[in-house]
C-alpha cells in the first residue's frame, strides 16, 4: 500500500516511522526546502499531560506520553520532569486535586525543596508541584530521528515539494498533486499543520484553524543551570541539550489565546529575557535568536484525528503535536493498517464533529 505522509515536522515524521515499521510503503513530501517545519522549529517542547481541556484530552496525552516511552531513546528527546508554581493557594491546592483524580504522578514541593532542586532559579512562592513524568524535545532534532528511523525502514522523503491537491475517483484517493506533476497513492495523511485545511476542504470536510501566532526565546549557550522545565506565572523556562535558554515571549503560552503579537518579535524577545534573567539572576543571559510561528490550533482548540472526506484520506492536525506525535503516530498507522486499537481513544477528535458547525 503507497502512503503519502504531507508534512515532514514533528507529526509526519512520527506517523512515517509508524507506517514504515508496519509495512507500508511510505513517502513523505514536505514543501520547506530541509526537516524543520515552521511550527516544529519553533517548538518550546515541553511533554506534558498536565495541562489539558477535560478528562479525554488528559487521557489522550497521558497515552502520549507512555508512546514515546514505547519509542524509547531518541535524539533531541529527555525526560527532566517539570516543576510549577504558576498557580498558588486554593488554584493550586485544586490543580493537585484534579490531577491526583486523575491519576497524575506528582510531589507537592515546599519552599525549601524547591530551593534545594531549583539552585540557580530565583523563586518567592512558598508551594510548587513537580510532575517528574514529564518531558523535553528539541522538537526539529526529535522530528529528523524520526525521519531517520523511518527512511531506515525504507520511507522515502522528498523536500521542497509543495502539496497542492488530493486526487480522487469514485471517492476514493489516488494521489498527490504537486508542482512538479501527479504522485500516485492508495493512502493521504494530512499533517500539514496549517495548511491542512485548504487540502481537505473541497471534499466538504471542514477543519476550522484558530489564528495562533507564538514567539519563542532563544539564548545564547550558558552552563548548566535548569535541570528540569519550570513553569512560573512569569514565564516558562528549559535549558536545551546546547546550554540555551529557551522561553515563549506569551505567559502560561499554551493556554495563550492571542489572534496577534502584541510586539514585535524583537520586543518580545527582550520582555523574556528580562524575565528569565529575573528568575536567573546570576546568570549572564543574552537572547539569540526569536523564532515566530503559527501553532497549529483546531477551531475548538483540540486535536483532530483520524479519517476525513474521501476514503483513503486521514488528517492529523493539533497544538501541542510535540506532547501527542507519538501516540498520533501509533493511531494513525494502526487506523490506516486496519486496526480499531485506538478507536475510544480517538472518538472526541474527528474531524466530523466539525460538520455543520
Amino acid at each position: 500500500m503507497k502512503t503519502i505522509v504531507i508534512g515532514a515536522g514533528i507529526l509526519g515524521a512520527a506517523i512515517a516511522n509508524r507506517l514504515a515499521g508496519a509495512g507500508a510503503e511510505v513517502q513523505v513530501v514536505e514543501a520547506a526546502a530541509g526537516p524543520a517545519s515552521a511550527a516544529t522549529g519553533c517548538s518550546f517542547g515541553w511533554i506534558n499531560a498536565s495541562f489539558y481541556h477535560d478528562a479525554d484530552h488528559f487521557r489522550l496525552r497521558a497515552e502520549g506520553i507512555a508512546a514515546w516511552h514505547r519509542l524509547g531513546a531518541l535524539d533531541g528527546l529527555s525526560w527532566p520532569g517539570s516543576v510549577t508554581w504558576e498557580a498558588q493557594g486554593d488554584a493550586l491546592a485544586r490543580q493537585e486535586a484534579d490531577l491526583v483524580g486523575l491519576g497524575y504522578r506528582l510531589t507537592r514541593l515546599t519552599r525549601d525543596q524547591i530551593r534545594a532542586c531549583l539552585p540557580h532559579v530565583a523563586c518567592t512562592a512558598t508551594e510548587a508541584l513537580a510532575f517528574p513524568a514529564e518531558g523535553a524535545a528539541d522538537a526539529a532534532r526529535v522530528a529528523a530521528a524520526l525521519l531517520s528511523r523511518a527512511q531506515d525502514l525504507g520511507a522515502r522523503v522528498s523536500y521542497g515539494v509543495r502539496a497542492e491537491a488530493i486526487t480522487t475517483r469514485a471517492d476514493r484517493v489516488t494521489g498527490l498533486r504537486t508542482q512538479w506533476g501527479d504522485i500516485p497513492a492508495d493512502h493521504i495523511i494530512v499533517a500539514a499543520a496549517n495548511r491542512s485545511p485548504d487540502l481537505v476542504a473541497p471534499f466538504g470536510a471542514p477543519l476550522p484553524m484558530l489564528r495562533r501566532p507564538g514567539a519563542l526565546m532563544v539564548s545564547q549557550p550558558v552552563a548548566p543551570v535548569l535541570d528540569r522545565i519550570v513553569v512560573t506565572p512569569e514565564r516558562e523556562l528549559r535549558q536545551d541539550g546546547q546550554g540555551r535558554i529557551l522561553a515563549p515571549t506569551s505567559v502560561s503560552h499554551q493556554s495563550d489565546s492571542s489572534e496577534v503579537l502584541a510586539k514585535a518579535p524583537e520586543a518580545l524577545a527582550e520582555e523574556a529575557l528580562a524575565s528569565a534573567r529575573a528568575l536567573l539572576p546570576g546568570v549572564d543571559l543574552r537572547w539569540q535568536q526569536v523564532l515566530v510561528a503559527n501553532r497549529p490550533v483546531p477551531g475548538d482548540g483540540l486535536p483532530v484525528i483520524g479519517a476525513a472526506g474521501p476514503e483513503g484520506l486521514t488528517l492529523a492536525v493539533m497544538h501541542s503535536g510535540v506532547t501527542l506525535a507519538a501516540v498520533t503516530g501509533e493511531a494513525v498507522a494502526d487506523d490506516v493498517m486496519g486496526g480499531d486499537r485506538f478507536a475510544g481513544l480517538l472518538a472526541p477528535y474527528r474531524q466530523g464533529r466539525f460538520r455543520g458547525a
